[in-house]
């Protein structure tokens, strides 16, 4: 949890609320964030029998935010990500691309809860074709809004890395096509529930050797990758690769082989690409770009909650420079 200081009046609050965690913004004016709060009761926290959805999730709203409506009185309250899909509180649908996402503010479903009105962001889906499967985003549209401006004209490449990393092509702030690539939940299942995590041995450290020889290996050919994956078994067995090197020997082979795959079929741009991410992520993400000879820019790990207020401002949840509320 981090808290600040509040010398001005909030203007909303912000909730990131996604399938493990919920992360609530006490936004101002201008976006600016007032207080952050982060918490483990995500949409899995509400079990599928329960009886009482909306109550169920009233509660867990009441818990991340009472005391600033307690302390604030009533604000307008905004929320993306799962809380909006099929297992959240109510179904916020999805816009087709191209989305312009100045327009997202337009389409918000409103649920309401116990503590207030919750309003709910939408998502985006790329409709199917014939050669194409559908794909969808539930969050990171908001994240893009708070990365993006509409002065930005030419094409730009933005990774939002995480359990289900986002590939997306936007140009200012028109989502054009995007792409999924479940490289975290791969990840995690084989460090906590395959052979591979028997061998490797708990550590906070960064193997920078490890990761960039699994890098090597999933760049170099990212069609052999579950082939590939075994080797970190053989080679810890050999002794050349040490039990707490091996976790990171794994994320640099399997984001290698996402980053040359994804590399081969996104559009060509002078822009950088764009890494919105947690800080270890982005870190590991800028590095493999960067192998493949890509500039990069770092952004900022807290653009939901700006693009949280700027969809409130569409919307007329909260007062603009040129529509002040009375």
């Amino acid at each position: 949890m981090v808290e600040q200081a509040t010398p001005e009046a909030p203007q909303m609050i912000g909730l990131d609320w996604g399938t493990s965690s919920l992360r609530a913004f006490l936004i101002g004016s201008d976006g600016a964030i007032l207080a952050d709060r982060n918490g483990s009761d995500g949409i899995m926290a509400v079990g599928p029998d329960t009886d009482d959805l909306r109550g169920d999730f009233s509660r867990i709203a009441q818990a991340a935010i009472g005391d600033w409506l307690m302390a604030h009185g009533p604000l307008p309250i905004l929320a993306c990500g799962m809380i909006g899909s099929t297992q959240g509180v109510a179904e916020a649908g999805y816009l087709d691309l191209p989305t312009e996402l100045s327009t997202m503010g337009g389409h918000l479903t409103t649920v309401p809860l116990d503590i207030g009105d919750l309003h709910i962001v939408p998502g985006l889906q790329k409709p199917p074709t014939d050669a194409t499967a559908p794909d969808v985003i539930r969050g990171e549209e908001t994240q893009l809004l708070g990365l993006l401006t509409a002065e930005q004209n030419e094409p730009t490449t933005v990774i939002l890395p995480g359990t289900h990393t986002k590939w997306v092509s936007c140009s200012g702030q028109r989502v054009t096509d995007f792409s999924t690539s479940m490289s975290g939940e791969i990840f995690g299942l084989l460090t906590r529930s395959s052979i591979l995590s028997r061998l490797a041995a708990p550590t906070d450290e960064f193997h920078t050797d490890a990761f960039d020889w699994g890098l090597d290996v999933g760049t170099d050919d990212p069609a052999a990758l579950t082939s590939s994956i075994f080797t970190a078994r053989t080679w810890a067995l050999d002794g050349r690769l040490p039990a707490p090197a091996i976790n990171d020997y794994l994320s640099g082979m399997i984001i290698g082989a996402e980053v040359a795959s994804q590399l081969a079929t996104t559009a060509e741009t002078a822009a950088p690409v764009i890494v919105c991410g947690t800080p270890d992520l982005t870190m590991r993400y800028t590095r493999a770009l960067r192998q493949q000879g890509q500039q990069t820019v770092q952004a900022d790990p807290c653009a939901a909650a700006t693009g949280l207020y700027r969809i409130a401002e569409q919307s007329g949840l909260v007062p603009t420079k040129e529509n002040p509320h009375d």
